[in-house]
């Protein structure tokens, strides 16, 4: 189980393929170190981003619990402001093969933080329509 947070913005790359994404709509890197560099300021320690064939991805940590942070976007298309769009941040929990089994420690949608991700992205007026699905 996880939690998507969306939000629109033209701040980060949605148009220019990086000569090291794996797929040309591998977008969201700029997104995701961006993200671990402020994950601490609301007490979430995090690694650096590593690419996935659909994006970004990092392990963040908070209290005891352990999480997957996968970052991705998609362009509006708009010729006047091509970096315009939607972004999506999926947060997974990091389970043990057994919690899964049993359904024990899932990620629930008061968890501290998805708080934590939405309280940074509210703080920045460059970042409208936040919201979860």
């Amino acid at each position: 189980m996880h939690y998507d947070i969306l939000f629109r913005t033209s701040r980060f790359n949605l148009s220019k393929p990086q000569p090291y994404f794996i797929n040309e709509c591998c977008f969201g890197d700029d997104l995701a170190k961006w993200l671990v560099s402020k994950l601490p300021e609301v007490g979430v320690p995090s690694d650096e981003p590593y690419q996935e064939d659909w994006g970004w991805e990092f392990s963040a940590k908070l209290g005891t619990n352990g999480y997957y942070v996968g970052v991705g976007g998609l362009s509006d298309d708009d010729p006047a402001n091509p970096n315009h769009g939607e972004f999506r941040i999926m947060v997974t929990k990091r389970r043990t093969p057994w919690e899964v089994l049993f359904g024990r420690n899932k990620l629930r949608q008061e968890e501290a933080i998805l708080g934590a991700v939405e309280t940074l992205l509210s703080r920045d007026p460059g970042f409208t329509d936040l919201r979860r699905e």
